[in-house]
């Protein structure tokens, strides 16, 4: 992984625990995906919102061409 793609990767999982950014259906405990097609990654994630948490439970390469 470049540096370039590990910073990015960063940020989207910054946004992604902020509530006010995180998309509504994350919201509630479901595995959710995001997508990072410049990038090429698709990432599974799960909100905890009584303790807080993000927890990052997958992360995999994605064509990114259409």
């Amino acid at each position: 992984m470049t540096a370039e793609t590990f910073h990015a990767l960063q940020q989207v999982l910054e946004r992604l625990g902020d509530p006010t950014l995180r998309p509504p259906e994350s919201a509630d405990g479901l595995v959710a995906r995001h997508v990072v097609p410049q990038h090429g990654l698709e990432l599974e994630y799960a909100w905890d919102e009584r303790s807080r948490t993000l927890t990052l439970l997958g992360l995999a390469r994605v064509s990114s061409a259409p």
